[in-house]
């Protein structure tokens, strides 16, 4: 008798888990890694000449399907891109500054033929900006308001948090079924950072880039 209900708990359990991954499988989902550089900007801060260099950006994309139509599908994504390390100038000093951007969105993916597929995204989410370093308290010196007289300047915090606008599009073309290469561009609108000299107008941050996408299909 135990060895019967045993039994038939295991057959249950192994229908319900195939079930739930046909239902799951019914749904195209795709994991993408990419890498770009990133671009650069004349932050408008009045009066003062500030550069923001380019550099190299990381991103991760996860999206999933949830409608096919004649010409296309749509697709729910979450992307986030990081830059690790650009400059910030203004003659004679630099500092680095570090920035996140992640949003979820909507992705429309054209459907022309079996190799090529063209899409674009849009999205609003999260930005981040960090130039938090010993650089920042001589760049704040140099570039930022006058401190008071006899005050020593010794750190700051360069840290923004603000909102972010996403949009892009590419194409993708298939190697094989579950693998896919990627060309891309995206751009990343957000709020002003402050970098230390209080709020700028929004800043564009745009990448242009390549890499793979892993494809989970039935």
């Amino acid at each position: 008798m135990r060895l019967f209900t045993f039994s038939t708990a295991l057959a249950l359990s192994i229908l319900a888990a195939a079930s739930v991954s046909a239902q799951v499988n019914d749904e195209k989902q795709e994991f993408a890694v990419t890498i770009g550089e990133m671009s650069g900007s004349t932050p408008n801060v009045s009066g003062i000449p500030l550069t923001l260099g380019s550099g190299v950006g990381l991103e991760a994309n996860f999206a999933r399907k949830f409608r096919t139509v004649k010409y296309g599908s749509l697709f729910w994504e979450v992307d986030a891109l990081g830059s690790p390390l650009r400059y910030l100038s203004v003659a004679p000093n630099s500092h680095a500054v570090r920035s996140f951007f992640a949003a979820p969105g909507l992705k429309w993916q054209f459907s022309p033929g079996p190799a090529w597929s063209p899409w674009m995204a849009v999205g609003a989410g999260y930005a981040f900006y960090d130039a938090n370093s010993a650089a920042s308290a001589v760049a704040v010196a140099t570039i930022g308001p006058v401190p008071p007289s006899g005050t020593v300047v010794t750190s700051t915090s360069l840290k923004t948090n603000t909102y972010a606008a996403d949009f892009g599009g590419g194409v993708d073309y298939v190697v094989r079924p579950h693998f896919v290469i990627r060309g891309e561009a995206r751009g990343y609108y957000t709020g002003g950072p402050k970098f230390g000299l209080g709020s700028t107008s929004g800043e564009l941050n745009f990448i242009i880039g390549g890499g793979i996408v892993w494809r989970f299909t039935k």
